[in-house]
């Protein structure tokens, strides 16, 4: 899970809305996807000032059919979300601890220092997905880049139809070039998927479950690099 923005063309008077921190209008974007870049839920009614947090909770508060997770799942989500029940955030850092989290930190610099920057670095890598996912999406459409003057809601039915049509190319298996761009998983994004299909959250309160997951996949993940 994971938010993007898309530029919106809207009246002088919805501007303040719709202004984000990159200083321009968008529509914020909140997205789902699979591991085969399917696109698996869009929530499509937040302005570009919402915060991430914020637009999770309208989708959560609005759609009666939003979809969350079985008791012993979650989604992966940057820290730009809570570490909660049914959502496995990374390790931040604080005052006193800095914790690499990006895949650029770790390509340019050195290995994991612990267990949180290691699980940060296998999150990452499988979140990566999400990413990739947009940008396949945004490359290929064009138009979500510099929308014709259409009103808001038109342009939120575009948003849709090509989502419709990104999923509906990848599930055809057609040749394409955009997906060909795409890396495959790696072999570490395969171990941690493994490792973590075996924690069960279900006896365990919100916050609370994701923090002893999150800690107990770090450790599995410490214990399996040292025994190689």
């Amino acid at each position: 899970m994971d938010g993007t923005h898309v530029c919106v063309k809207v009246k002088p008077e919805l501007q303040g809305m719709y202004w984000n921190r990159h200083d321009n209008a968008s529509l914020n974007i909140m997205a789902i996807c699979d591991l085969n870049m399917l696109f698996t839920y869009i929530w499509n009614g937040a302005p570009g000032s919402c915060h991430d947090t914020t637009v999770l909770q309208m989708a959560q508060q609005s759609d009666t059919e939003f979809p969350l997770p079985p008791s012993d799942k979650y989604y992966l989500v940057d820290s730009g979300y809570p570490n909660k029940q049914g959502f496995l955030a990374p390790y931040r850092s604080s005052r006193n601890r800095v914790v690499r989290y990006h895949m650029s930190q770790f390509h340019s610099g050195p290995p994991p220092r612990n267990k949180h920057e290691l699980f940060n670095q296998c999150h990452a890598s499988l979140r990566s997905v999400i990413e990739r996912t947009f940008g396949v999406w945004k490359k290929k459409w064009r138009i979500l880049s510099d929308f014709p003057r259409y009103n808001v809601q038109i342009q939120k039915r575009v948003v849709m139809a090509t989502v419709g049509l990104h999923n509906f190319i990848r599930i055809s298996k057609f040749s394409d070039a955009d997906f060909a761009d795409i890396t495959t998983e790696t072999n570490n994004n395969q171990n941690f998927e493994h490792d973590i299909g075996d924690i069960d959250a279900t006896e365990i309160v919100d916050g609370e479950a994701m923090t002893q997951i999150r800690d107990t996949i770090a450790n599995m993940l410490c214990e399996n690099q040292s025994n190689r």
